[in-house]
Formats: structure tokens, sequence, C-alpha cells
């Protein structure tokens, strides 16, 4: 498990070359800025731009502060996804636009916000940056980067996502609303999204799509848009590089947001996507917000292995008192593995090409899943 001091890459923060000045940097050169970084106005693509917009590195940094970095070691992390989605490579001493944020997934990077370093690590090919705290065993150090500065906003301050924030709309529509989770990470909850949509709008109707939570990324919206949503929107966009260790209020304020501004419009459907798995923290405060608020219509669950079919749907029924709709995911990847997850679900199983058909509608058509309204059974999650 790679940890700040494995000897992989040494104790957190440090590395084999010296800081550089600003001097030494020629103005021509680009600045690649990370998709995390997207709702920031006024990004300058050149040093010789950029330079003059940044603020002294001489606070700690916090989580969806946006700053500049030097690559100083590549590692893992070989290019960076730009606002389109296609993936820029990069080699040592390129400059970077970057954000801080923490963390989670079971399959990738563990990280977190740390304090002042020299140098920092590339958690997500977003531009979301931090320290590794761990990962899974075979993974590559993480790629290095330095600081040079934190990027400004025009009244000379340190830009943060959050200044950007969208506020949820008043008198937002009702609309009916698909909330997909997944047992896991890689549980095929995004594809089940994607596939969802398309089903959809095969069917005639105008779909809506998001992503309520994870580590910034456009690929999973570029999916959505790729299956035929009309309008997309994910958390970055609302003001957050990563909603890991965000508070129950925060999340909350998140799901008022996207539901009221997907809204707009009055689509037939939204399909919402909540990232990692039910396990996961703030996945839990999405759930007790949609059951609380009685905001969602249908579940899909994405399945990695029929062996946690029966552990998500009981955990689904306990605490939220949640039967989903449709169970998915890469469970139905063969015939063979659907017929295992049959085998142990009382719920509609579909693979991603059957949820791509217009029959979908069938299943969403009929009454909502069941849900009690009500509090929760087990205890709530700590803030």
């Amino acid at each position: 498990m790679i940890t700040g001091n494995h000897p992989k890459f040494g104790p957190a923060g440090s590395v084999s070359s010296a800081p550089i000045s600003h001097r030494s940097i020629p103005p021509g050169i680009n600045v690649k800025w990370g998709s995390a970084t997207r709702v920031v106005p006024d990004r300058a693509e050149r040093w010789g731009t950029a330079a003059g917009r940044l603020l002294p590195f001489d606070r700690p940094p916090q989580a969806h502060d946006v700053f500049i970095g030097r690559v100083a070691e590549p590692g893992r992390h070989t290019g960076i996804e730009l606002d389109s989605g296609r993936k820029a490579r990069f080699q040592p001493g390129d400059l970077l636009g970057l954000v801080f944020g923490h963390r989670y997934a079971t399959r990738q990077f563990l990280g977190d916000v740390p304090p002042l370093m020299p140098f920092y690590h590339i958690l997500s090919q977003g531009g979301v940056c931090g320290r590794v705290l761990s990962a899974p065993p075979k993974f590559s150090a993480p790629t290095l980067v330095e600081p040079l500065g934190y990027w400004s906003t025009a009244e000379g301050r340190i830009a943060n996502l959050r200044r950007y924030a969208l506020p949820p709309l008043p008198d937002a529509p009702r609309v009916r609303t698909i909330l997909v989770v997944g047992s896991s990470m890689d549980a095929g909850k995004s594809t089940t999204a994607a596939s969802l949509v398309r089903g959809l709008c095969h069917a005639g109707r105008t779909v809506h799509a998001g992503k309520i939570t994870g580590t910034a990324c456009v690929k999973d919206l570029n999916l959505m848009a790729d299956a035929g949503a009309a309008r997309t929107l994910d958390f970055s966009q609302i003001g957050y590089a990563s909603t890991s260790q965000e508070s129950r209020a925060s999340i909350e304020l998140l799901c008022r947001t996207m539901l009221s501004r997907l809204s707009v419009g009055s689509p037939d459907d939204l399909v919402l996507e909540v990232a990692d798995g039910l396990m996961q923290r703030e996945t839990r405060f999405v759930l007790d917000e949609f059951h609380r608020r009685q905001l969602v219509d249908h579940v899909c669950l994405a399945i990695h292995d029929a062996f946690a079919a029966p552990t998500c749907l009981n955990l689904l029924w306990e605490q939220w008192q949640i039967r989903p709709t449709l169970v998915s995911g890469v469970a139905t990847i063969s015939p063979l593995s659907t017929e295992e997850l049959r085998a142990q679900c009382d719920v509609p199983c579909l693979s991603a090409s059957e949820l791509s058909r217009p029959d979908v509608v069938q299943w969403l058509d009929a009454p909502r899943c069941h849900i009690v309204p009500g509090r929760r059974r087990a205890a709530a999650v700590a803030s």
C-alpha cells in the first residue's frame, strides 16, 4: 500500500530536483488547465500572462483552491484531462492548472489536502491534487508537481471553486428522477446511467443528466451527452473539485442545486449518477437527502458481482426503505453472469444493451420504486 512515506517516492513533498525560479520559465510556455478547473473564468493560456496573476504560496492549501504547478516527476498520471475531455500528455517542466481536493477511490488513490509542502501529488486525471495516503499495491508512484503560485480572482484573492458555486434555483419544476447508485467503484454506474439516457431518448423523451458526487472528470458527462442527454451538469460545475469530505449540509445543498438546475426546461426525465458505492459517506448523505425529501422516483442499482446483490438490496431497504426498480452493472456483462445475478435478485436485471432500448420505459412508466417515506431506520451517518 502506498502511503505518504512509501519507499517508491520518499517522504511526501520531496523530490530530487531543486525548486524552479519563475524567471527561468519562458513566457511562451502554455498552461494545460485540468477539466476540474473549468468553472474558473479567464484562465491564462501562456506563462507570460499567467505569472502576473499568481499569488504567493504562503498559506496552507484549502479544498477547491486553484493553482498553477510545474510537473517535477511524472508518475502514474502522464496526462491531464482538458475541458473537452481530451487527455493532453505532459512532460517534466510542463505547466498545469490544478485544484486541491480530497479523493476517495477504493481502486485508485486515496488522498487529502495537506499542509504547505514543496511538492504535491496529482490525484486524478482531471487535475485534482493533494497528498496520496494509500493506493493499490501495484500502482506506480504518483506524479509530483511543484506549486508555482495560487491563481487569483479579478479582485486579487486566491481563486477557489466555491467562489463560482451556482445557487439552487427557486420554484424549479418537479421532474421524474432516476438515481443510479452502485455496489462499489467500477460497478458500471456511468455505463448504466448513459444506457438509461439512451433508452429514454430513443423512446422519444427529453433527458437531462448529471453526476452528483465524485472527483472532477468530464468523461462521464461526455458519455451522457453522447447517449443523448440534452443537458448535463456535475458537481465541479457547481464549485467542487471533489465531494469527498464535504459536510452533510454541503452535500444537501449540492443535491438541491443540481436538481433545480437540471429541471430547467421541464425535461421528461432526470438521470443522476452517484459516485463510488453504498458504503461511502457522501453516497449515504445523498440517499438520506433524496429519501427524506422524497425526490427520487426510481433507483437503478449497478452491481459489480452477483454476490454483492443481496447485501446491497438489503442495505437499501434497511437504511432507506428503497427497493430498486432495476439492477444492472458489470454483473450483466455476459449472459452467464447475468443469470447468476438474477438468481440473487427479486428485481429485474437488465444489461447495458437492454437499458439502451426504447422499451426500458415500460419499467420506468410503472409506479415509482417502493420507497417508504419517513426517517431512516438506521442511525444517521455522522456529518
